[in-house]
């Protein structure tokens, strides 16, 4: 018996590294959070555009590209604008018993054409 408590309390430790994410705060099961990035409530007002990126893993096998770069090309796609003004960024994180793990970033802005 104490073989096998010993055995689930080393497995849970060598699976909860497999897919670690950055958070500011972190669920031992589950973790589903919206960290928000800097925004400057007086210079935001004119109807924005969203772009996301995403980068998720399973078991330590991490595939896509979160990167500021991409969301940004996102929300330019989505708005036809030539670039975004007054911009935003949040990184939204979500890991499931360091089995899965999601990291995406997104893009916000106001279009400027």
């Amino acid at each position: 018996m104490k073989k096998i408590v010993f055995l689930l309390v080393v497995s849970m430790f060598l699976f909860s590294a497999c897919c670690m994410t950055r958070s500011p705060v972190a669920g031992i099961l589950v973790t589903d959070v919206v960290v928000p990035g800097e925004i400057n409530e007086d210079v935001v007002s004119g109807a924005m555009v969203e772009g996301r990126a995403t980068a998720s893993g399973i078991l330590g096998v991490v595939t896509g590209d979160a990167s500021y770069e991409t969301a940004l090309k996102a929300a330019l796609k989505q708005s036809n604008a030539r670039s975004l003004k007054n911009i935003v960024v949040d990184y939204k994180v979500k890991n499931i018993l360091g089995i899965f793990a999601e990291y995406t970033t997104i893009v916000r802005g106001e279009p400027v054409r």
